[in-house]
Order: C-alpha cells, then sequence, then structure tokens
C-alpha cells in the first residue's frame, strides 16, 4: 500500500506540474503580448517529505458462564473470561526530490482531463484511495503564476527576488488518516453454560495516518537540491506538522 501510495503522490505532482505550466501555455495563446507567467518552473524543485504510519490491533475477550445441570434453580453458577491484545505499528518515513522541469509530462497528461494514468499503470487503477483526495497542489501552483499575472508579485526569476524571502517559497502539508474497524460477537449455549454470553468475542483495527509536506523552491546552483532558503522552510514544515523523524534536505 505504501508503495501505491507513493506512486500516486508522485503521479499527482507530476499532472500540477504539467496542468499548471499547459493551462499557462494555453492563455499565453489568448494574450495580446503572448507572454508566459510559469517559465520560472523550470528552476524550481520540490522536495516531498513523507510518514507513513499503519497500526494495527487486535483483541480477544471470550468469556464462559457455567451452570449446574440437575437443579431446576441452581444457586451457584461460575463465570469467567480470558482476554488478550496485540498491538503492531509500521512506520516509514523519507524524503525526496524532484526538479519540477522532470516532473513535466505534456504528453501523459490534458488539461481537460483529470485522468491520471501514472498512478497505477499495471490496472489502470486511480491508484491509492489514500490520496483520491484534492492534495490541492495544483492550485498552490496556480495561485504563485496568477499573482504574477496580474502584476502583484515579480517573477520569482527576477534576480531581486532571489533573496525576497517567502514569495519564492510554497509549502503545502497534507494529513491523511484512514480508520477501518469490525469486531464479531459468537454466543455457544450448551445445557450446562454459554460461552460468550455478552461482550465482544473478537475485534480488530487498522489505522493508517500518513503526513507529507510538500515545498517548491528556487534550486541550488547545480540543480540537484532546492536554495537554502527552500530547504530551511522545508525543515521548519516538517517541525510544524510533527513528523518524528525530521529530514533534512540532500545536499
Amino acid at each position: 500500500m505504501n508503495r501505491t501510495l507513493v506512486r500516486s503522490i508522485v503521479c499527482e505532482l507530476s499532472y500540477a506540474v504539467t496542468v499548471a505550466v499547459q493551462n499557462d501555455l494555453e492563455l499565453a495563446r489568448k494574450r495580446r503580448s503572448g507572454r508566459t507567467y510559469s517559465d520560472y518552473l523550470v528552476n524550481w524543485g520540490v522536495e516531498v517529505a513523507t510518514d507513513l504510519t499503519v497500526s494495527e490491533s487486535a483483541t480477544v475477550n471470550p468469556t464462559g458462564l457455567w451452570a449446574p445441570l440437575s437443579p431446576l434453580s441452581p444457586v451457584f453458577t461460575l463465570t469467567g473470561g480470558v482476554s488478550g491484545a496485540s498491538v503492531a505499528t509500521n512506520d516509514n518515513t523519507f524524503n525526496v526530490f524532484y526538479p519540477l522541469s522532470a516532473l513535466y509530462k505534456p504528453d501523459l497528461f490534458r488539461t481537460n482531463n483529470q485522468e491520471r494514468p501514472c498512478r497505477h499503470p499495471s490496472t489502470g487503477q486511480q491508484g491509492s484511495p489514500l490520496v483520491d483526495i484534492d492534495l490541492r497542489i495544483l492550485p498552490l501552483l496556480e495561485s504563485r503564476i496568477q499573482l504574477v499575472t496580474i502584476g502583484l508579485a515579480d517573477s520569482p526569476d527576477d534576480d531581486r527576488n532571489i533573496i525576497a524571502g517567502e514569495k519564492n517559497v510554497l509549502t503545502q502539508t497534507v494529513s491523511i488518516k484512514e480508520t477501518i474497524s469490525g469486531d464479531i460477537s459468537p454466543t455457544w449455549k450448551f445445557s450446562t453454560g454459554t460461552v460468550n454470553p455478552a461482550g465482544t468475542f473478537l475485534s480488530a483495527n487498522r489505522m493508517r495516518t500518513h503526513q507529507v509536506v510538500f515545498t517548491f523552491g528556487r534550486l541550488a546552483r547545480g540543480g540537484q537540491s532546492l536554495s537554502s532558503l527552500a530547504q530551511a522552510f522545508h525543515v521548519n514544515e516538517q517541525l510544524r506538522a510533527g513528523l518524528r523523524e525530521t529530514r533534512f534536505a540532500p545536499r
């Protein structure tokens, strides 16, 4: 499941980057100036930090009621029970980096089609149900492009904005939680007693809690990591999100 989740997240990133650029190119053809405003994304990258946790628990609690066979109204009965529980937790954390130019795939995605065929290519499914929610990556990218388009901000590629601060870094934190639980309560009746006359015999619970931190920013020299400013924001967002093992960006 975690492998499917990771594939789905990367696919969602690729979809968002591609559609954001393609939408800008389509609008540029309608502008009198023909100008595009998403060019700076070529020099940007994204780092993704994830904390994938799966917790499973099970409880067994059988009970019994015994009474003598002969008396019509027994004055003595015996009730007993045994209980047991187990808990298992699986944690996976990782931090990955992608230049946005590597995520741009115009042959795979279309602006008028929301399908993401790269999520699960073996079956054609949309991928992990945990990311079938809207991760809001596309609106995040387009919001920065729109600020440049309407003149409320300069292009991040402008040298005057290299150290301008927060407006050259975009961050998004997503928390995903899924819980599945169930129980069974069978009862067995015999002439001298009853097994599990009341209560839950067996219960099980499975909970997935995933946190994903996305940080978009300008590439450092060499294009193998984010700039120091963007890396600082990335670490800070992980701390704010409460990721147990905050990972520093690769250098």
